[in-house]
């Protein structure tokens, strides 16, 4: 193959000659992104009928909770009412079942290997296509619609077509190959970035027990590991003398761009060991302390949100939509304690073949908080995979969908969509009440 250089303004470029690429298969939706998200959407894809194809980057499913070692689900209630059921629930109850899930408040602690195997077992049993190790690099358009998706690995440059794409990939990777309008913040103006870590031969009690009369001591080691944005904290996993770790940040940093993802895993990782020195020294019940595992991929809040039929804003807090296809928890202090969470915001003008889910739907930024969690992502992704399925059964397109259709087939697979009124019995708290 044939490359010429091309010089302009002292950046050098290669020329890529033509070439046919290979199709592997034609179905009728693909997904991608294996996370909660894509994991729901393929599984609600596949069981409405529709032949449906995962393609993930990892050789497993599962994204931030499992290979991110985001081990504790939040955002299923709204401090008292479950909000969110669905498959969220199904996968809930499956993982209390298989003693890999323990309520921790209004949250579930899980494992996350067994978190792997259950999403790897519903996607089998659902006769999903996966398509493990290969990334989404580009995208084949005609006439208005996404005709293929180009994917890369180590088998080369292959091509998946469908007749319905989701993007459950987290970045809206398609709206940048398509050239679909999306927003995203500056690096100062992101969330920052997060490297999940495990640690064994803690004393958790002892620890505690020092933490909680020495919090200002705390704060300074916290300072002296180079972490300077102070969220998160650490809770025990489900294995004796364990805990997980969700502080070790990184701020000013851009997700899509290769390169502050390289600095910032770097950064985290030497922060992360810099802070169990220090843990180590200074805190009874870390004497023994040791780091299990870290996550295999940094933990990302923020990046491309595309720019969707519907965006919500502040005075959405309160708002009730006809087209309303799951909901989240509101923590602004102002409206319902949920939100609504409408069909448009799901959908772009530019493509009637494709819809988004998880974290890069169309809200405004200083919402996103309520939207990105593993819940939220589950039940939009539920929602994508269903509308696909009906798009796929009734031959048309996402945007001519009838959403009452929609919204009653949700109802039927135990969605919640209207905001909660009441407390039932064994609900208070989470899941696993039957």
């Amino acid at each position: 193959m044939k490359h010429s250089a091309i010089n302009i303004k002292m950046e050098t470029f290669i020329k890529e000659a033509s070439r046919n690429i290979p199709v592997i298969k034609e179905y009728d939706v693909a997904v991608l992104g294996g996370g909660p998200s894509g994991v729901s959407a393929a599984i609600s894809a596949a069981r409405t009928g529709a032949e449906t194809a995962l393609i993930e980057r990892y050789g497993y499913p599962g994204g931030q909770a499992t290979g991110g070692l985001v081990i504790l689900i939040v955002g299923l209630t709204d401090g008292k009412n479950p909000i969110i059921k669905g498959l969220c629930r199904e996968f809930t109850d499956d993982l209390f079942r298989m003693n890999a899930a323990e309520k921790l408040g209004n949250h579930v602690l899980f494992n996350p290997e067994h978190m792997k195997l259950l999403f790897d077992a519903k996607l089998a049993e659902n006769n999903v296509s996966l398509y493990y190790h290969r990334y989404a690099a580009g995208v084949i358009t005609e006439n208005g619609e996404i005709q293929a998706v180009i994917t890369e690995g180590k088998s080369g440059r292959q091509a998946i077509k469908a007749k319905i794409f989701i993007d459950a990939t987290g970045d809206a990777d398609l709206a940048q190959y398509c050239n679909i309008p999306y927003d995203i913040r500056s690096k100062s103006g992101l969330k920052p970035v997060t490297l999940g870590f495990r640690a064994g031969g803690i004393n958790e009690k002892t620890a505690r027990e020092f933490m909680a009369n020495n919090k200002k001591f705390y704060d300074e080691l916290i300072e002296q590991a180079g972490i300077t944005v102070k969220t998160g904290g650490w809770v025990r996993t489900l294995n004796p003398h364990e805990a997980w770790f969700n502080l070790v940040h990184e701020d000013n940093t851009d997700c899509t761009d290769c390169g502050d993802l390289t600095r910032a895993e770097i950064l985290t990782r030497r922060k992360i060991h810099k802070l169990m020195e220090l843990f180590k020294k200074n805190i009874p019940g870390f004497e023994n302390g040791y780091i299990a595992d870290t996550a295999a991929q940094i933990g990302v809040r923020d990046s491309r949100r595309i720019r969707g039929l519907y965006r919500f804003e502040e005075k959405d807090l309160s708002a009730c939509f006809k087209d309303t296809v799951c909901r989240a928890p509101n923590y602004r202090g102002k409206g319902n304690s949920s939100v609504e969470i409408p069909y448009r915001c799901l959908l772009v003008n530019e493509f009637k073949n494709i819809i988004f889910c998880g974290r890069s739907i169309s809200v405004e930024h200083e919402f996103l908080d309520m939207f990105r969690e593993i819940p939220c992502c589950m039940a939009t992704g539920q929602a994508a995979g269903v509308a696909a399925g009906i798009g796929i059964t009734r031959n048309c397109s996402l945007h001519d969908i009838d959403t009452a259709v929609l919204r009653e087939k949700l109802l039927s697979l135990d969605v919640i969509i209207s905001e909660p009124t009441s407390v039932h019995p064994g609900h208070e708290l989470i899941y696993n009440d039957n």
